[in-house]
């Protein structure tokens, strides 16, 4: 009975741990489906980990954003505007190392884009408001480069401009006509975004960068060293550069000036003069019309304006910058501007003139005076006159111009001379204009313009010998 009293107790108790067993596996099935469970937790423990989470996240320097990984930081980037990067970077510095990093790895020049900028055959030209806002375009890419760009040395951003400058040159890309194509003038707007507010030598210092890296300067000496209009194509791609990316950009008549100098200083006398015609001279299909002043006389003042306007308005601008500029220098380079490559009809030297200003063509006027020039006075003096007939200008403008020309002649007889070779020179351009002109060639006008200048000129010089008994 004992023995079986012990059976019975230890099958019992085998029973009751056969069903402890039991209940524990159940109890991790229902661990295992319920994940979500909160487990118990010291609350000192969880307060003591929120502080040191938030104290880490504080310590980065982008907060909250600096969590992120760097790849994910980009492709958050890549959503954002342009304005809105350029924006950004004057955030802060972290956030400006990050855009620059940014900017740095990722395309901001799609290729296609740059493609679209070059002109070939296959490509029309684009509408001027296409154009602007590709314009708009650089225009904040050069102000998003200038901000992320701030804290590097001058050597540093030159070397990212003329990387830039390398993807968008012409001769990287099929173009057809480098005058057309809209990829030099927007890298123009990018470049002239980039150095606003730069002093003088750190200019100086991007021109010298940028004719070093694209061998132009090789190419302005050969031009130079050559007859004009040996090297059509090199002579339109130097106007071409020049303008587009360096003079056409500029904002004011102090930068305009400014630039002038660094392209025309460093040359002689001549070649100053062969190169401001080589950049604002007449132009047609490509070729520069060296010698279109020295055939051919504008026919209305629209057209005298299309030719010398821009001549004229550089001549101005340089001569308005004392700095660099003294007014013999700019007597000089228009006394070689008007004799290069020949002769410039003495008409077309008129015409120059006037649209010069007064305070130009009054030094001009004097300084041959005092040096004897008498016959020169009397050509440019009657082609004054002719030039106010055919564009309908008062003639006292010359009659002024003449009590400067007198004034400025010391002996009464150089004086007199003037004067009697004034006459004798519209004696001479009509009988010239009447003995080898020709009904067919159209030079009826010509004729009647000269006489009626000598008319018209001599009407005004009777009303200034007779004026006393004239008035009373």
């Amino acid at each position: 009975m004992q023995t079986t009293f012990a059976l019975v107790e230890l099958y019992k108790a085998n029973d009751q741990t056969s069903q402890m067993k039991r209940l524990r596996s159940s109890v991790m099935d229902i661990k295992a489906f319920l994940q979500c469970k909160k487990l118990r937790r010291s609350h000192r423990l969880e307060t003591k980990e929120k502080s040191e989470s938030t104290v880490r996240m504080e310590l980065g320097s982008l907060g909250h954003f600096s969590v992120l990984p760097l790849e994910l930081k980009f492709l958050i980037l890549r959503y954002l505007t342009i304005d809105d990067l350029s924006i950004l970077t004057i955030t802060s510095k972290a956030m400006r190392n990050l855009i620059e990093g940014y900017r740095v790895l990722m395309p901001l020049f799609p290729r296609d884009l740059l493609q679209r900028l070059h002109f070939s055959k296959n490509i029309q030209i684009l509408p001027d408001h296409e154009q602007k806002c590709y314009l708009d375009t650089f225009h904040r890419l050069g102000l998003l480069t200038k901000r992320s760009t701030c804290l590097y040395p001058t050597r540093d951003r030159l070397k990212f401009v003329n990387e830039i400058l390398t993807k968008m040159m012409c001769n990287n890309a099929y173009c057809d006509n480098f005058s057309q194509c809209l990829s030099l003038t927007c890298f123009g707007k990018f470049l002239h975004t980039v150095i606003a507010g730069w002093d003088d030598s750190e200019c100086q210092r991007t021109y010298d960068a940028i004719s070093h890296h694209t061998f132009i300067l090789k190419k302005v000496r050969l031009v130079m060293n050559s007859k004009p209009g040996t090297h059509m194509q090199i002579e339109n791609h130097i106007r071409t550069f020049f303008r587009k990316v360096v003079l056409d950009h500029c904002q004011s008549v102090v930068d305009r000036a400014f630039w002038l100098g660094r392209i025309l200083k460093p040359w002689p006398m001549v070649h100053q003069a062969r190169f401001l015609f080589m950049l604002y001279g007449p132009e047609y299909n490509g070729e520069i019309q060296w010698f279109e002043f020295c055939k051919n006389t504008p026919v209305s003042p629209e057209q005298s304006a299309k030719y010398f306007g821009e001549l004229a308005n550089a001549l101005q601008i340089l001569h308005g910058n004392r700095q660099e500029w003294t007014e013999d220098d700019i007597i000089s380079v228009l006394d070689e501007l008007t004799s290069s490559p020949d002769e410039w009809q003495a008409e077309n030297v008129a015409h120059m003139l006037i649209l010069c200003g007064d305070v130009i063509t009054s030094k001009m006027l004097m300084s041959k005076a005092i040096n004897g020039r008498t016959t020169e006075l009397a050509i440019m003096t009657t082609s004054f006159c002719v030039v106010c007939v055919k564009n309908s200008f008062s003639l006292s403008y010359v009659l002024g111009m003449i009590k400067n020309i007198i004034g400025a002649m010391d002996k009464p007889k150089d004086r007199l001379q003037y004067f009697n070779s004034l006459m004798d020179m519209f004696r001479e351009l009509i009988l010239d204009i009447h003995e080898f002109s020709d009904q067919e060639d159209g030079h009826e006008n010509d004729m009647f313009f000269m006489v009626t200048a000598l008319s018209e000129f001599t009407k005004k010089l009777v009303i200034l010998a007779f004026k006393n008994m004239l008035t009373t």
